[in-house]
């Protein structure tokens, strides 16, 4: 296993502005990066992402790309794994907002399959 692996966001969108689910062009896009993070999961100790240079991230692009992350890993296997070394307090905010809120998404969806499950 390598030891981390760095993705600089402006680079890798191609843009200063995160913004969406996924892209127009069918470029690099919050889907597609969400995507590139679970296939380089278990090559690497440490995925770092960079946000030099970003000026904006919507909460579509923040839930995309690093919450829905949560749909097939632990919040304890994300903090362990993902680091935003260089982000200012507000991007981690609005990563913690969008953790919280898919995460209550989760859970619905776990309680609905469980009804339907027991045939309520």
């Amino acid at each position: 296993m390598e030891d981390e692996l760095t993705i600089n966001l402006y680079e890798y969108i191609g843009e200063d502005m995160l913004v969406g689910r996924t892209s127009m062009d069918g470029g690099n896009s919050a889907e597609t990066l969400r995507q590139y993070i679970l296939d380089n999961w278990d090559k690497y100790e440490k995925i770092s992402l960079s946000f030099e240079s970003v000026v904006k991230i919507t909460r579509t692009f923040h839930d995309e790309a690093f919450a829905k992350l949560l749909e097939t890993r632990t919040l304890e296997e994300f903090n362990q794994k993902v680091f935003f070394p260089d982000a200012k307090e507000a991007i981690v905010k609005e990563i913690n907002q969008a953790f919280k809120l898919r995460l209550k998404i989760i859970a619905s969806q776990k309680e609905r399959e469980s009804e339907e499950g027991l045939g309520l």
